[in-house]
C-alpha cells in the first residue's frame, strides 16, 4: 500500500531535479542575441602571444574578441547605442555618462571589428558633454591630463625634429612621413594613416605650451603617441575650441595596431579558404 506513495515522491523528486537542473543553465548575456553580433562566438580568441595591441583604451584592446567585450562594456554599465549595418556589421558603439561640471559627459567607445570573424580591428573613443555652456576646452584639458597619466607623454616637437633632421620651429608632416621607419610588413599601412591625417598641404606639427608636438591639419589638431616604431599608434584628435562645431567634433581617442590588424586579416584569409576546399 505504501509503493503509490514511493512512485509519487520518486516523481516529484525527480521533477524537482530537473527544474533544478534548468535553473542551472547560463542564460545567454543579452548582446549575444543582439543583431550583428549574435553571428559571433564570445569565447573565440585570436592565437599567438602578440594578438592584441599593448596599449588599450577602456581595458579593450585591438584583437579581441567584438562580442566579448562589448558583453564586458555593458556590464560595466554602458549604454548599448548603436551596431552598425545589422548582420553585416563592422562596429559596436556603447556609451558611458558621468557628472561634469553641471552637465553630462559622455564618452562613446566605437569597436571596429572584422565583420567575418568579430575582432577589433581598432578602438575609437569620443568624449562629448551635452551642455552648450560648459567648452570642449575644458573636455580637453581633463582628457588630455588623462591621457598623459595612462600612457605617458605624446610625442613631443623635439622628438619630430630629431627624426626628420631639422632645426625649424616646426615639422611638415610630408617630412615626417618621410622618416618614418615602421617593420616592412606594416610599412604601407603606417603610411597610409599618416598620409589620411594629412587633409591639407601645409599639415605639420608645431609646439604646444608644454613642447608636445600638436599636429595642425586643416581644422583638425592632434596628439600622437606610438610604440614599436609606429607600429601600434594612439592620437588624440580634436577641433579648435574656438572652431565652428567644436563641441559637437568632441576630443576623440583612436587605437590602431597595424600588425595585430594584418594578423586579423590574414585569419579572414584562411577562413575563406578553408570554405573554399572540396
Amino acid at each position: 500500500m505504501k509503493l503509490p506513495w514511493l512512485r509519487r515522491f520518486m516523481f516529484v523528486s525527480s521533477v524537482s531535479f530537473a527544474c533544478f537542473s534548468l535553473a542551472q543553465v547560463p542564460s545567454p548575456h543579452v548582446l549575444e542575441h543582439t543583431t550583428g553580433l549574435k553571428r559571433f562566438d564570445a569565447s573565440h580568441r585570436l592565437s599567438g602571444a602578440d594578438s592584441r595591441s599593448t596599449v588599450d583604451i577602456k581595458q579593450m584592446h585591438i584583437g579581441d574578441n567584438a562580442l566579448a567585450s562589448a558583453i564586458s562594456l555593458y556590464d560595466q554599465g554602458a549604454k548599448l547605442h548603436h551596431i552598425a549595418g545589422s548582420s553585416r556589421s563592422d562596429k559596436v558603439r556603447l556609451s558611458f555618462y558621468q557628472p561634469y561640471q553641471n552637465s553630462r559627459l559622455e564618452q562613446r567607445l566605437a569597436l571596429h571589428f572584422n565583420k567575418f570573424n568579430g575582432f577589433v580591428t581598432q578602438i575609437n573613443s569620443v568624449y562629448t558633454v551635452e551642455s552648450a555652456y560648459v567648452g570642449i576646452k575644458d573636455v580637453l584639458k581633463d582628457v588630455l591630463v588623462s591621457a598623459v597619466a595612462k600612457y605617458g607623454e605624446p610625442i613631443s616637437i623635439a622628438d619630430a625634429l630629431k627624426q626628420t633632421n631639422l632645426t625649424q620651429d616646426d615639422v611638415p608632416l610630408s617630412s615626417f612621413i618621410k622618416t618614418l621607419s615602421p617593420r616592412e610588413d606594416v610599412k604601407n599601412d603606417v603610411i597610409a594613416f599618416f598620409e589620411e591625417l594629412r587633409v591639407s598641404r601645409s599639415a605639420k606639427f608645431v609646439a604646444d605650451d608644454a613642447g608636445r608636438a600638436l599636429l595642425h591639419t586643416g581644422f583638425n589638431r592632434c596628439y600622437v603617441w606610438q610604440k614599436d616604431s609606429y607600429n601600434e599608434v594612439l592620437t588624440l584628435c580634436f577641433f579648435p575650441p574656438n572652431a565652428a562645431n567644436s563641441a559637437n567634433r568632441g576630443v576623440e581617442l583612436q587605437l590602431v595596431d597595424f600588425a595585430v590588424q594584418k594578423k586579423i586579416a590574414a585569419t579572414e584569409k584562411i577562413k575563406n579558404e578553408l570554405s573554399l576546399s572540396l
